[in-house]
């Protein structure tokens, strides 16, 4: 079992979750004066914050402060003052997984994979995945579902399995007395999920955010299309497998018919598509995690793709091009064709004379090629940047090894 498709999958649940059936008794957060509301809701928001929490322990959480300045700006210029009477305040958490997912918590912070940030093209369809979360905490929805009939045993099971899978991929084992956790939460959640029409909500009032922070709403389209993607790591939308919740097209089709009837208003903006070099550069970091992780998973061109964009984004930096270089090789890791990764490795050296890892690496494909004297070259030059590393060791063996 892949633990870190698992806790993706089930991160894919805590967003199913969190929206529900309407129910009459929440007001809308115009109607209120402040947030929790009742001490229901409270205990409801502590639940939630005891699995954040988790997060942050296990380490699966990216601390980059430009990123979370970065996702902030970008929500407080489609909320501006609206929370201020509230008491409460938007904020980001990025998490360390290559799937494509983002989620809300009930107290207004919103989870976001490093994944999905890096497969959108621009700024504007980065928005469109946050707005909709946006909306699921504008619209309380995960309040709503629990005052639903019978699931408010349901939810707090919900997050005490996330957290506990959340656990499991850092230690590589489930505490075998959840058996099979996984499957039930599965079939618990799926089946009384989101509904069709707060799907639609908040897809919606996510087109309406999108409007006010003055960003095109057609490339809401795109980025949507794109969280189709997670099917090659195994992690599909669950809510195509189940007719009573909108499939991931079926929510494409309804966007497009309500950005239509958008621009049939005569006030309507077209709104701009920022350009794509400044989102390279402002999710920079985003796109080495996430490069690590497809390496991991053997999701080679999707690493490259990551790459050349962090290349763009910040071409002085070496560790961009070895990364590259590790794409390549670990792709084909006895060649025969070298020439891709020993010229991103090269290039990393351009970058930085004393980046040793890029040495170690020439060293061992020139090694595997047969070329003794690059190879005792590489490999001495590592000694002297790395001597006292955990692998200099290795390394000086293969070093002594050559003919």
């Amino acid at each position: 079992m892949n633990l870190a498709r698992v806790f993706s999958g089930l991160l894919v649940v805590l967003a199913l979750l969190v929206a529900a059936p309407v129910h009459s008794a929440v007001r809308t957060m115009d109607k209120i004066d402040k947030l929790p509301e009742k001490d229901d809701e409270a205990e409801l928001w502590e639940r939630a914050r005891s699995h954040e929490e988790r997060l942050v322990r296990i380490g699966t959480l990216v601390s980059h402060p430009d990123l979370e300045r970065y996702l902030n700006a970008l929500a407080d210029r489609m909320l501006g003052d609206f929370l201020d009477h509230l008491g409460v305040e938007l904020r980001f958490v990025v998490v360390e997984e290559p799937t494509l997912n983002a989620w809300a918590y009930p107290y207004g912070t919103i989870g976001i994979h490093t994944g999905l940030m890096v497969r959108m093209d621009n700024e504007a369809q980065l928005a469109a995945i946050v707005s909709h979360e946006i909306s699921h905490f504008l619209q309380r929805h995960t309040y709503r579902e629990m005052l639903s009939e019978g699931r408010q045993g349901l939810f707090g099971k919900g997050l005490g399995l996330l957290a506990s899978a959340a656990v499991a991929t850092q230690t590589g084992s489930f505490d075998p007395g959840v058996g099979d956790f996984a499957g039930d939460l599965w079939y618990n959640l799926s089946t009384s999920g989101y509904s069709q029409k707060n799907e639609y909500v908040a897809d919606e009032e996510g087109l309406m955010l999108m409007a006010k922070a003055g960003l095109a709403r057609d490339e809401a389209i795109p980025a949507f299309e794109k969280l189709a993607e997670n099917e090659v790591y195994g992690a599909g939308d669950p809510r195509q497998m189940w007719s009573s919740h909108p499939r991931l097209e079926d929510r494409i089709r309804n966007l497009e018919k309500e950005i239509k009837r958008e621009k049939r208003r005569k006030d309507y903006v077209e709104g701009l598509v920022p350009e794509a070099i400044d989102y390279y550069r402002a999710i920079a970091p985003a796109y080495l995690v996430t490069a690590r992780l497809d390496l991991r998973e053997g999701q080679f061109d999707r690493a490259r793709e990551g790459l050349t964009r962090y290349q763009i984004a910040r071409p002085g930096d070496p560790e961009g091009y070895f990364l590259m270089g590790e794409a390549f090789r670990r792709e084909h890791p006895l060649g025969p064709d070298f020439d891709e990764a020993v010229s991103a490795y090269g290039m990393a050296l351009e970058k930085n004379a004393r980046y040793a890892d890029a040495y170690r690496e020439l060293g061992m494909a020139y090694r595997i090629q047969g070329r003794v004297e690059e190879a005792r070259s590489a490999f001495e030059r590592y000694l002297q940047l790395a001597g006292s590393a955990p692998d200099a060791g290795i390394v000086r063996g293969y070093l002594e090894g050559l003919q």
